[in-house]
């Protein structure tokens, strides 16, 4: 998928059934839709609607623009400078690897929609949380915490009442940890009413914040927790965080994560190959989306780093897989529509 060595055999997409119940949430024969190729690596995303369609936001993580995708595949830049505004690129950006090519991730990471329809998205490397408003300007949510700024707003979950939770860790930073200008440890934060508050560090959280979501009726915290183990905290009347305990082990976890209206996990596993879990409530597997991947020269990384749901229906789950977009249609609807 990515770094030296032969590129691995082509392998098609397919779905893993892993209990009865997964049928209810998608047809076994579904097959995805591409809606664009050619991003490198991507984040976000996030459905935006619009009359009786609507586009999905992608943050370009090379190029340092969020994209506007329409279903009828049209690709456009939809905000500018959306990672990083400085004027020292040379000396930003996390190092990683896409296929063999060694590259800077500079562009933004999260994405997400508030209440009043406005675009809501992580800086990394400007290491802020950041707010589109209707008349284009843009607002800091939040810089850091105690004076300190943060290390690299990865992903947000948004509550009912506005407030919004936090995983920033050290993707924002050259050189990650060993940079001298990390400020803080890593860790999960709540930003609300204009304050910032340190709800844990990764010490007490157990690894790297990443995957961060929040149950349909607000009253849990799902975060991953290295790349098999999935948390759940309670969220109390102030917002803060109860005692957390294991909620899932497995594959399909450790980046980006959402839960639908019935209170199901997807969680996606990063850099590749691309796996979408669903986990019920219950903590119980159901199954997961196998990604394909494609073979040959050069190598194209095919992964998963998120996804949000929408379409005009509330049935579409988007899934940004590194080089892709994809599509892929549910039975019943994630959100309401």
């Amino acid at each position: 998928m990515r770094g030296d060595g032969p590129p691995p055999a082509p392998t098609p997409f397919s779905i893993t059934v892993s209990d009865p119940a997964f049928a209810a949430i998608i047809d076994p024969k579904t097959k995805p839709i591409e809606l664009a190729r050619g991003f490198g690596l991507n984040e976000g995303p996030v459905w935006f609607p619009d009359g009786k369609s609507g586009f999905v936001l992608v943050s370009g993580l090379l190029d340092n623009v969020i994209y506007k995708v329409t279903l009828a595949h049209k690709v456009s830049v939809f905000l500018e400078r959306a990672g990083y505004t400085g004027n020292d690129p040379e000396h930003a950006g996390t190092q990683t690897r896409s296929g063999r090519s060694h590259v800077l991730l500079i562009g933004p990471s999260c994405t997400a929609r508030d209440a009043q329809g406005r675009l809501l998205w992580c800086a990394d490397n400007d290491r802020m949380v950041m707010r589109l408003e209707k008349d284009g300007t843009r607002t800091v949510l939040s810089a850091g915490y105690d004076g300190k700024q943060f290390n690299g707003p990865n992903d947000i979950a948004i509550a009912r009442d506005g407030a919004i939770y936090l995983a920033d860790n050290s993707f924002g930073l050259r050189d990650y940890g060993k940079n001298p200008d990390k400020q803080m440890s890593d860790g999960i934060y709540l930003i609300r009413g204009g304050k910032t508050i340190k709800l844990m560090d990764d010490k007490a959280l157990g690894g790297i914040p990443n995957g961060i979501a929040l149950s349909p009726d607000d009253k849990y915290l799902y975060l991953s927790v290295g790349f098999d183990l999935i948390r759940r905290y309670p969220v109390l009347a102030d917002g803060t965080l109860g005692p957390g305990e294991p909620f899932t082990r497995g594959i399909g976890m450790g980046d980006g994560m959402k839960t639908d209206r019935a209170g199901n996990l997807y969680s996606t596993n990063g850099g590749g190959p691309g796996i979408v879990r669903v986990t019920a409530p219950s903590g119980k597997l159901l199954g997961t989306l196998n990604l394909p991947i494609y073979g040959g020269e050069p190598k194209r990384q095919i992964c998963a780093t998120n996804l949000a749901f929408g379409g005009a229906d509330g049935r579409s789950l988007f899934i940004t897989a590194c080089d892709a977009l994809y599509e892929v249609r549910l039975k019943v609807a994630a959100v309401n529509p």
